[in-house]
């Protein structure tokens, strides 16, 4: 045997001479043995031993081999122990009966000394690689388990930065955010400069999971305390060129983000606004009609060297802009046509409301065709009202 551990075998047979001559046998091999001689006791010896491996006299007067093995199968203590019978003067009907009954294979009498071996030793060998396949698969049930608690902790420390909408008199703000895992890739957040500047924002990092709720979180905090040294808030270029310099992909495994980010002056009505790498959001003027508000720029991080720009616009009282992460749209739709940003843009327009009902339509529409096109990206949208 090349296991370390020393193997308990059972013999069940009413035949004390049998016993003998294969308990020898398996004590000459390194095995430890026990012994029954009925049918009766061997269950229950079974029960309190627990095995390795259990060799099994096909025909008894008390109990058959084969009505001891069935009960054995039906024990979920001792159901995965290997039986092996003992059996003479056998025909292919005893055979099919005793692999029916759970039996994994036979072992004919009088016995031969290296058949016995090499039987038993490949049973057991079959026997401890699937007890040690149990246990490592059992370690890694408790390993996810604890990983699926922490990593519920950190989905709920992730959800807590995300703002709650909001309503000050001047700005207004609802959401939908339905992220793909626990830990998403998409964030956003809104907060006043000073008394006079709004900022809003919504990035998509790369991919999803633990690494990219991660490198969020550090995005988020960085955004939402300023942390960026001598970085104009208010300038989008100021905030993209700064965001460019310490988040660079080669020195971040490779991950990087898309964002919009605006600024708009409660003064002179301009939303300042640009976007790196993302697409355009999507602006409802007060008659109800929707246009694209486009800025574009490289992504976050990819070239060490970028001039960013921006654009502005300004907005009327009550002007709505959404923004979102393209989980909202590129979904394959039931005729295999592909839901686009424009598609999107003309369901908000005729859906358009004064709270965030067309936001919950958009996302119940768009979960709908997940049937046809799995939810591959977090659904991520943020509406704006400029009072």
């Amino acid at each position: 045997m090349k296991t370390k551990k020393k193997p308990l075998i059972l013999i069940v047979d009413d035949e004390v001479g049998n016993i003998q001559i294969i308990g020898n046998l398996l004590i000459e091999y390194g095995y430890n043995i026990s012994v029954s001689v009925n049918g009766r006791q061997a269950f229950n010896t079974a029960r309190n031993i627990k095995p390795d491996l259990i060799l099994i006299d096909f025909k008894m007067p008390d109990v058959s081999g084969l009505d001891i093995c069935r009960e054995i199968k039906k024990d979920p203590s001792i159901k995965d122990v290997p039986v092996i019978f003992l059996i003479s003067g056998y025909n292919s009907s005893d055979i099919v009966e005793g692999f029916s009954a759970g039996g994994v294979d036979f072992i004919t009498i009088p016995f031969q000394k290296e058949e016995v071996a090499a039987r038993i030793d490949n049973q057991l060998e079959l026997k401890f690689s699937r007890d040690l396949l149990v246990h490592q698969t059992n370690e890694i049930t408790q390993i996810n388990q604890k990983l699926n608690q922490e990593l519920s902790i950190a989905a709920q420390y992730f959800c807590s930065l995300i703002p709650e909408p909001m309503d000050d008199g001047k700005i207004q703000t609802f959401w939908k955010y339905v992220p793909t895992a626990e830990l998403g890739g998409d964030a956003f957040g809104y907060f006043w400069l000073d008394d006079k500047n709004y900022v809003v924002y919504l990035f998509d990092v790369c991919g999803h999971g633990i690494a990219s709720g991660m490198y969020s979180v550090s995005l988020i905090n960085t955004l939402k305390y300023q942390n960026l040294a001598d970085t104009d808030f208010s300038s989008p270029t100021s905030v993209f060129s700064a965001l460019n310099k310490l988040y660079q992909i080669h020195q971040h495994y490779g991950m990087y983000f898309t964002i919009w980010y605006g600024v708009f002056n409660t003064d002179t009505r301009i939303l300042n606004y640009a976007a790196a790498g993302h697409h355009p959001s999507i602006i409802s003027y007060p008659s109800g009609k929707t246009d694209f508000l486009s800025s574009p720029n490289f992504i976050i991080g990819g070239l060490e060297e970028y001039n960013f720009n921006s654009s502005q616009i300004t907005l009327d009282a009550n002007t709505d802009v959404y923004i979102f992460s393209d989980g909202t749209f590129d979904v394959k739709q039931p005729d295999n046509s592909v839901w686009r940003i424009d598609d999107m843009r003309r369901f908000l327009e005729a859906r358009h409301s004064r709270a965030d009902k067309e936001l919950n339509e958009l996302h119940d529409y768009v979960s709908s065709m997940y049937e046809f096109s799995h939810q591959k990206d977090d659904f991520t949208i943020l509406k704006v009202r400029f009072k």
